[in-house]
């Protein structure tokens, strides 16, 4: 405190605009002043890179919070697959269509969107369920629910095409894989997965929460 004498200055006695940066008491580098809840100065403690400032309310200090998250896109992946794959059993297997995807934060969620095509061979009874898998089919898990079904046919004269598209926001927790079930109809001679016609793709993105 400013003292005139032996007594403090007064405000009528200090003017205007006339204590400078210089005279002022030293404090921390990021501290910012404020008032506490008796109206005397006070600091508000330095915050860390990217954090923003928040008001308390009435009578509390503000402080340096992280900012405010949820529903960013944080990152886009995409697996492109080309490769042909056929299943001629009942029991979902694992063909190639395989994307990897590491997590900027483990809370954070994952949106799949796999688009593909299945196909019927010519001149023979197929057809196929495809499911949505995260990690590997025997001991990841199934997320999607039900089976999707593509085409059926029986004898076609020529091979029958279906694209498939499936949708999944997913929470792995963990670094992980996602990849494509493929079974056969119960009735068929197989399942498949048509990449070199129509490249399967895989985009997996990253959603802050």
């Amino acid at each position: 405190m400013s003292y005139i004498g032996n007594s403090p200055a007064t405000s009528t006695q200090v003017a205007d605009n006339s204590v400078t940066l210089a005279k002022m008491a030293s404090g921390t580098d990021g501290n910012l002043i404020t008032y506490d809840a008796s109206g005397d100065p006070a600091y508000v403690t330095t915050g860390t890179s990217g954090q923003v400032l928040t008001s308390g309310g009435t009578g509390v200090a503000p402080t340096f919070q992280a900012a405010a998250g949820g529903g960013k896109v944080l990152q886009v992946v995409q697996y492109t697959e080309a490769t042909d794959y056929t299943n001629t059993t009942t029991s979902y297997t694992q063909g190639p269509q395989t994307g990897t995807f590491t997590l900027t934060n483990s809370s954070n969620k994952v949106l799949i969107i796999a688009n593909f095509q299945g196909s019927t061979a010519k001149n023979t009874i197929a057809g196929g369920y495809y499911k949505l898998y995260r990690g590997s089919i025997a001991t990841g898990t199934a997320l999607t629910g039900g089976a999707h079904p593509m085409n059926f046919a029986t004898d076609p004269g020529a091979e029958i095409y279906d694209i498939t598209t499936m949708q999944y926001l997913d929470t792995p927790g963990a670094n992980t894989t996602y990849s494509i079930g493929i079974t056969k109809h119960v009735s068929a001679s197989n399942g498949r997965i048509y990449g070199s016609f129509f490249n399967t793709n895989i985009i997996m993105m990253e959603i802050e929460v």
